[in-house]
């Protein structure tokens, strides 16, 4: 039986074994107290605890990766550690696997990509993205016994791997993935709100399209939409739950878009508690409640976040010195930029602010690699420029080390801009990653930049020679989908690429290179 914990989270049990998967069932929320489970999932959290405390099985436990929606360590420090076998993917950074021994679990094992592992009578695999600046894996799982087959790609963005996943499995009985947006853009950028909608809409229907593709190859017997949106409840957050339009879309809004793309696919958007039982073809479904939609309702989230009110009040309690964070704040970027060894030109500046001090920012120009703390800092005009500011408490708890870099980002509590409106992977690399991952980052970025294997495609009739690999984050373009007949797009994160403007990158800074194979264009 398969039952839903919520958010991301799964647990299948057989009659000797219990697999959960990425429990996020904490009260603490993720990334320093920004994201929280909706609908929540703290009093079922709990009865899980009592199941592992009081079952005789063989438990598992597999963290996919390091996000904090998924790897939720304050509740996993609550179990019966002596009880639990941890699975987690052999990252090149082992940060999940160094924090779950520490826990002095039962055990903790590291598949590598593909691996096969026995528990009992299931076999499962991981497959990963183990990029620099991305690390995340997605679980296949069959049972030996009843010939049940899932897979959970969670928000794993293994779309290049479509046919090695459907050679091993064929079609799945239940798949589930991420549907719905987990980053900062566009919610932390200054846009004004026809841009934003813009934006918004153009990355939820990129999303819903990207898994309407993956579920008409694995055509599974049921789809689950998994793996969000959350809810902010920081009263300096809460407005984005009640925005009109944004990236953080509605399950029920996704379920009726496949209802007319795919209309033979049945759907079912779970609740905590939510139960799959497979028997000889069927899938039983039962839910905790009559009314699932009404548990998703927006009135609710109002008086979910009164129950977080003094965890809000706690965190603005927090005295900070604004010169002494500014100046650990300019010694920590400092080590950041010293990894930081772009080999090539990189017209960009970026200017660090605190919102409570106007009177300096921290300035890194990374043509000259050179920091400063001044008011201004002068460019010429084919500089990229780059801005981002975030309050004194929020930089004092990241300096402190109660969140990581990516924690930081991944709160929302900043504000970002930039000009021009491109994305630049290095500076995202830069402010995501912690220090002492920077070299690798930068290393693996130029070796993404100096891939030139090559593939041919065809668009509008035209043959063009292109570079194999994304610029973005070196996904195979082989598996690429061609748009309106001459934009190529990346299977993993939908990068768009001009054919007929040589390959640039839409909206981004990159290219494929693209050389028209028959001359003309025509």
């Amino acid at each position: 039986m398969l039952r839903f914990l919520g958010h991301a989270g799964f647990l299948y049990e057989t009659q000797n074994e219990l697999l959960l998967m990425d429990p996020w069932m904490s009260r603490e929320g993720a990334f320093d107290n920004s994201w929280y489970q909706f609908p929540p999932n703290h009093e079922y959290g709990d009865r899980i605890r009592n199941i592992i405390t009081e079952t005789d099985k063989n438990i598992y436990i597999y963290i996919s990766h390091e996000h904090k929606d998924h790897f939720d360590i304050p509740f996993l420090e609550t179990l019966e550690l002596s009880k639990i076998n941890f699975i987690t993917p052999k990252f090149r950074r082992d940060h999940v696997a160094s924090v779950l021994s520490k826990l002095n679990p039962l055990s903790v094992t590291t598949p590598v990509d593909s691996e096969l592992v026995e528990i009992g009578n299931l076999e499962i695999r991981l497959f990963l993205d183990d990029q620099e600046i991305v690390r995340d894996s997605a679980l296949g799982l069959l049972d030996k016994e009843t010939n049940f087959t899932f897979l959970n790609l969670n928000d794993c963005k293994v779309y290049d791997r479509v046919d090695e996943l459907k050679e091993l499995y064929g079609n799945f009985d239940i798949f589930t993935c991420q549907f719905s947006g987990a980053v900062f853009h566009p919610v932390c950028y200054d846009y004004n709100e026809k841009k934003y909608t813009e934006i918004s809409e153009s990355k939820v229907y990129g999303k819903f399209n990207s898994v309407k593709n993956i579920l008409s190859v694995f055509n599974p017997k049921l789809y689950i939409p998994a793996a969000g949106p959350p809810v902010f409840l920081d009263p300096a957050l809460i407005d984005i739950n009640f925005q009109e339009v944004n990236i953080f879309s509605s399950p029920f809004l996704f379920k009726e878009f496949l209802s007319k793309e795919l209309p033979n696919l049945k759907v079912e958007v779970p609740v905590p508690q939510s139960s799959f039982s497979y028997n000889q073809e069927n899938i039983k479904i039962e839910h905790p409640v009559s009314d699932v939609k009404s548990m998703f309702d927006k009135s609710l989230i109002t008086d979910y976040a009164k129950e977080f009110e003094n965890t809000f009040l706690e965190r603005k309690s927090y005295l900070y010195d604004i010169n002494d964070v500014q100046q650990k704040l300019f010694q920590e970027l400092s080590h950041k930029l010293d990894g930081f060894k772009i080999q090539e030109e990189m017209k960009a500046i970026l200017e660090f602010s605190l919102e409570e001090l106007d009177s300096s920012s921290i300035f890194i120009d990374f043509n000259s690699s050179k920091i400063s703390i001044a008011q201004d800092y002068q460019v010429d005009s084919s500089y990229m420029n780059y801005k981002i500011s975030a309050s004194i408490v929020d930089i004092g708890r990241l300096l402190d080390g109660i969140c990581n870099w990516e924690d930081f980002m991944l709160s929302f509590r900043h504000k970002l801009h930039r000009t021009p409106d491109i994305y630049q992977v290095a500076i995202n690399g830069f402010l995501t990653m912690e220090k002492e991952d920077v070299p690798s980052f930068v290393e693996n970025l130029m070796r993404l930049q100096n891939q030139r294997e090559r593939i041919t495609v065809e668009a509008g009739g035209t043959l063009y020679s292109v570079d194999k690999f994304c610029p973005h984050q070196g996904s195979d373009l082989t598996t690429h989908q061609i748009e309106d007949e001459r934009f190529l797009i990346c299977p993993k994160h939908r990068w768009a690429f001009d054919l007929e403007n040589d390959g640039k990158a839409i909206n981004a800074e990159g290219s494929i290179n693209a050389i028209d194979l028959d001359g003309d264009g025509s």
